[in-house]
């Protein structure tokens, strides 16, 4: 009987180690990190989310972002996945700021593991911002659907409705 339970053990131990590979069940960057960006000059707008060593880009077409209030909600601008769009989330060896993607100079800091969207959309929903009575800016609530995230270990992260954050533009 001890033989058995001692194989038993050495089975268990055996098949049940992890091979050490990074994994990732979801990505939650969706209330502990606000929306920046830095426009690029071609055609594309880029966003990102900044939560220490753990970063969200969002890179999408100049027109998505317009400063045009989305009339019916139900019907908001969109942009595919993976075509027109691109979605990426990075880990990083070490905290980041908005100067990785903003300065000129390139940044040296490995990324440890990196998560692509493979397919869905981008949905913007924009709003105008008043004070007072005076038009001061736009909002763009800005929603991913159906998206799938490929991670660079071969696992997949799915979400039906994954709320990227809010992004304001001022005039």
């Amino acid at each position: 009987m001890k033989k058995i339970v001692l194989l038993f053990v050495l089975a268990f131990t055996f098949f049940s180690c992890d091979d050490g590979d990074l994994t990732l069940d979801e990505i939650d960057l969706t209330t502990s990190a606000t929306v920046d960006a830095c426009s690029t000059a071609s055609g594309v707008t880029l966003l990102f989310k900044i939560n220490s060593a753990e970063t969200l880009i969002l890179e999408v077409p100049n027109d998505l972002l317009i400063n045009e209030v989305t009339e019916d909600t139900d019907t908001p601008r969109v942009s595919p996945l993976n075509s027109e769009s691109s979605c990426f989330y990075r880990s990083f060896e070490s905290n980041i700021t908005s100067g990785y993607f903003c300065d000129e100079l390139p940044s040296d800091i490995a990324i440890t593991l990196e998560y692509t969207a493979v397919s869905g959309s981008v949905e913007v929903i924009t709003e105008e911002v008043i004070e007072g009575t005076t038009l001061t800016g736009y909002k763009h609530t800005i929603l991913l659907t159906n998206v799938v995230f490929t991670g660079d270990n071969g696992q997949d992260v799915r979400y039906n409705e994954f709320p990227y954050g809010e992004f304001e533009t001022t005039l």
